[in-house]
């Protein structure tokens, strides 16, 4: 990934044009409006089931990764999110601007939220999607380094609404992504590692190399990647309920004990019974330039594999941008992988 000159920028909190107040959020729609707190949990997790079942989701929310959003040094719940509650504390709608400041790359605040298909038609998705806009902003324009900046907001390809009503306020879809599966019913391929290296399951005592490596390798090469701090990564990364160590591995450089790529692996079980099967999911893989044409990738792809397999599941899944530099398209195609969903990023250029 090309680095980005940041000489001509001009200072971030011009550029992120942000308010000093937040725009108010709507009267009269029968919802009381505040910051959502981890007793809100519950009612939270139950908006997002209904409005998955509704939307049919690619993906569906745990609670338990609704509740990793209250951790992190980094994370403001208390400023960066808000819920509308009807009469009878019932969460119909929120939104959240989620921002981890980095040092190099691309400053990035994510807005997600969600509206009851009850309460929709009525305003309040386009008052949310604002708010959680000039929050992003109030973010960028706190933020200490002077970098590239954008808003982003991810989207299922199949949300037509969601997308008409963000390209109305200008946003624009910028990166196309793929979820794709592979049957483990049909023969795995060999998956034969490369001269000089071995395939290690995940350790924590790996786990910082895996780090830097990801650091070195995936953000700097991926479009729109960032690289990851130490509390990040333990929280985000290989800290939650749904990250699998058995499912995950390092290959290992055996002249030197340095890990030259990777492959962290998830087990996303609230999908399974929406999408009518079970899958080992491949969160993150990468390869070290200097290693890649080689056949790491399957062999790291065809190690997880073999252990979804032994786990019980009927398939492999993942996601790629499609037009990721590195080829992994065309390397998941062939290993037998095929197009099932589709999502898509859309942004505001900073």
């Amino acid at each position: 990934m090309a680095t980005v000159s940041t000489v001509d920028l001009e200072p971030l909190a011009v550029r992120a044009a942000a308010p000093t107040d937040l725009p108010a959020l709507p009267d009269g729609v029968g919802l009381t409006w505040r910051a959502l707190t981890p007793d809100d949990l519950p009612a939270w997790f139950a908006l997002c089931e209904v409005v998955e079942d509704h939307d049919n989701a690619n993906e569906r929310a745990a609670e338990s990764e609704l509740a990793d959003h209250f951790k992190g040094a980094w994370r403001d719940p208390a400023r960066d999110s808000v819920a509308g509650f009807d009469a009878d504390g019932t969460i119909r709608a929120y939104s959240w601007s989620e921002f981890r400041q980095v040092t190099e790359g691309t400053l990035a605040p994510t807005l997600f939220g969600a509206v009851h298909p009850d309460y929709r038609r009525r305003g309040i998705g386009r008052a949310l999607l604002a708010w959680s806009e000039a929050r992003g902003r109030q973010q960028l324009a706190a933020a200490t380094v002077n970098l590239p900046a954008r808003i982003r907001l991810y989207l299922d390809e199949s949300h037509a609404d969601a997308r008409r009503m963000a390209e109305t306020v200008g946003f624009t879809p910028i990166r196309w992504y793929v979820d794709m599966r592979r049957d483990l019913g049909v023969e795995l391929p060999a998956g034969d590692v490369p001269e000089g290296l071995r395939i290690e399951p995940y350790s924590k005592e790996r786990d910082e190399d895996i780090r830097i490596a990801h650091n070195e390798s995936f953000a700097r090469d991926h479009w729109g990647s960032s690289s990851i701090d130490a509390e990040a990564w333990a929280l985000d990364v290989v800290g939650g309920e749904k990250f699998q160590p058995d499912w995950s591995f390092a290959a290992v450089e055996e002249a030197t004990g340095r890990v030259v790529g990777y492959l962290l692996s998830g087990a996303y079980d609230q999908d399974w019974g929406p999408q009518g099967f079970t899958e080992g999911w491949t969160d993150v893989l990468s390869v070290r330039r200097e290693w890649r044409g080689r056949g790491l990738a399957g062999a790291l792809l065809t190690a997880a594999m073999r252990a979804y397999a032994a786990g019980g599941m009927q398939y492999a899944g993942l996601d790629v941008d499609t037009d990721n530099p590195t080829g992994a398209l065309g390397v998941y195609t062939r290993l037998g992988y095929e197009r099932r969903l589709g999502s898509l990023l859309l942004t505001k250029e900073i």
